[in-house]
Order: structure tokens, then C-alpha cells, then sequence
């Protein structure tokens, strides 16, 4: 069986790797930190025991939950990795009370003293999915690891009926808002004068969301 995990065009230190969650076929993404550790972005249930070879049982690895919907995976990771460093935003460290790990949490202050220069952690204004994103600039390009913010499909299968239902969720062709992370939003211009102010002009943007294909800006 082949390993799920594929490094990014143009970004050898990230790898993404598709799992399964009822409805959906989200991304994980994995990078490497450098001094051999890694963080991975939405730990993925059932990827847990596939890590890539580079990645060894010495190997140090921080563990993040960017939000409300990508919390499945961390329990059996840690499980799988019980040394790991298990991540979070404060806000929703509670939903990890069942499954046994919500001692272990740490905040995403913790996590971003761990960061190294060139990738760094975003917190979006108050929302109800509490979501952090990352960006990872590499030369030129400043690639962006997302979670429910955004969609990205290249293709949207379906007769007429199915992909106007699917649109009125926002699911279309190309790179788009989540219309339920957006509704989740409790100051919209806030938030649109917050993330204005991330983007670099002077770097090429490319976007990793968890749902889909990547997406590399055009200008």
C-alpha cells in the first residue's frame, strides 16, 4: 500500500494526505519544522499509522485542531503518538473532554513559540468555529493552511439539480468561502478588514484548504 502522504508542488516540506469523515474527504497537512519536528495540521483518523518514513518514533510532533469541525482525529492519534503535543484553540478545548485528551491541550500561544520564522499562526477574529489558520512562506510564495474557511474544487460532479443545491452552499467551481464558516462569523467586516491585512502582494499566495484541491493565485 502506498503512503497517502504527498509533499505539495513547490513546497517540499508540506505533505497533505485525504482522509474519511462522514460526508466529506477533508486534508490533513504535515510540515516539517525543521530538527525533526513536525506538525500536523487536522490529524486525520486513520492516517494516525501512516506517517511518512522520514517521520521516526524519535521524531517530535505537535499535533493542531484548527477548529470546531477538525477535532476527530486527535484522540487517536495521541493514542498512536503518546508523546505527541496535542494542540487547540482555548475555546473549544471542552469538546475534548469524552474522548480523555483535554488535559493534554495546550493553547495556540503554546504552539506558535514553537513556530519557526518563517511559518506562522493566524487567529481570526471572535467566530463561532474558532478557527487559526497558517502560512508557511517560502521564498517567493506564501502558502496558506486553512481548515472550514474556505473550499476549493476544481470540479463540482452532479446533474443541474444537485450542483444548484450544492451552490447554495457555496460549493462551486473554484476557490470560495465556506457559507457556513461565514455564517459563523460575528462581525463579518471585521473579519474582512482583518484578513485584508495578511495578504503580501509582493509574494505569490497558494492555499491548502482542508476541503479539496490547492489553489494558486493567479495574481
Amino acid at each position: 500500500m502506498s503512503n497517502p502522504w504527498q509533499a505539495v508542488p513547490e513546497a517540499p516540506v508540506i505533505f497533505r494526505a485525504q482522509y474519511k469523515v462522514p460526508g466529506t474527504s477533508p486534508f490533513s497537512a504535515l510540515l516539517d519544522l525543521g530538527n525533526d519536528c513536525y506538525l500536523i495540521f487536522s490529524p486525520g483518523q486513520g492516517l494516525e499509522g501512516s506517517l511518512p518514513d522520514f517521520v521516526t518514533p524519535n521524531s517530535k510532533l505537535l499535533l493542531l485542531a484548527p477548529c470546531v469541525g477538525h477535532t476527530l482525529g486527535i484522540a487517536v492519534w495521541s493514542a498512536e503518538h503518546p508523546d505527541a503535543e496535542l494542540f487547540a484553540p482555548d475555546a473549544i478545548h471542552e469538546i475534548f473532554r469524552k474522548s480523555g485528551v483535554v488535559d493534554k491541550l495546550q493553547s495556540i500561544g503554546a504552539l506558535a513559540a514553537q513556530m519557526p520564522s518563517h511559518l506562522q499562526i493566524h487567529v481570526p477574529p471572535p467566530n463561532k468555529f474558532h478557527e487559526v489558520w497558517l502560512t508557511d512562506k517560502q521564498d517567493e510564495t506564501t502558502f496558506w493552511i486553512i481548515g472550514d474557511a474556505f473550499l476549493n474544487f476544481e470540479t463540482v460532479a452532479g446533474n443541474l439539480i444537485k450542483k444548484f443545491l450544492l451552490g447554495l452552499y457555496s460549493i462551486k467551481p473554484g476557490l470560495r468561502p465556506n457559507e457556513l464558516s461565514r455564517l459563523g462569523l460575528t462581525d463579518k467586516q471585521k473579519f474582512k478588514e482583518w484578513a485584508v491585512t495578511l495578504f503580501d502582494k509582493a509574494n505569490r499566495q497558494v492555499s491548502l484548504p482542508c476541503h479539496w484541491e490547492i489553489n494558486a493565485a493567479k495574481d
